[in-house]
């Protein structure tokens, strides 16, 4: 192309510019950080081994029953809520770090396990197993 004297005129090569790109980047992010809610779900931490892969593990003697009639029992005693308390200030007491067993029937009101379980962690009683068998409906479980 020629100029208005005869010179040529040399064509600019476009160019993007980034920065407007960034502050949109910028923007983004910061919206999604005002506008997610980070908290924390209310709810019960299990955590069971894979069925088929499951490692024996040596239960401990503290062990809490929940029956099919929604019974407490310790060692084969029922109790109420207010005796299963004191019984894990005691024993957390003597053994902060000890392990419970929570063995509730099948059948058993899901809110008296819940409750069963409320009660060993207001207490501090954080460590708990929940045993559970493989069920022989699914593929891969071990026949009892």
């Amino acid at each position: 192309m020629e100029g208005a004297f005869g010179s040529h005129r040399r064509r600019k090569r476009p160019v993007i510019n980034i920065t407007s790109l960034i502050d949109v980047m910028f923007i983004l992010l910061i919206f999604l950080m005002v506008t997610t809610t980070f908290r924390e779900h209310l709810g019960i931490d299990v955590t069971l081994p894979a069925a088929d892969h499951a490692s024996p593990q040596e239960l401990t003697p503290h062990e809490i029953t929940v029956n099919a009639n929604g019974e407490l029992h310790l060692g084969g005693q029922r109790v109420s809520e207010a005796e299963l308390r004191e019984w894990l200030v005691e024993l957390l007491a003597r053994k902060p770090d000890a392990t419970l067993v929570l063995r509730a029937d099948e059948s058993a009101d899901f809110g008296r396990v819940v409750r069963a379980i409320d009660i060993a962690r207001a207490v501090g009683g954080n460590r708990l197993i929940i045993p559970t068998h493989p069920d022989a409906g699914q593929p891969g479980a071990a026949a009892d």
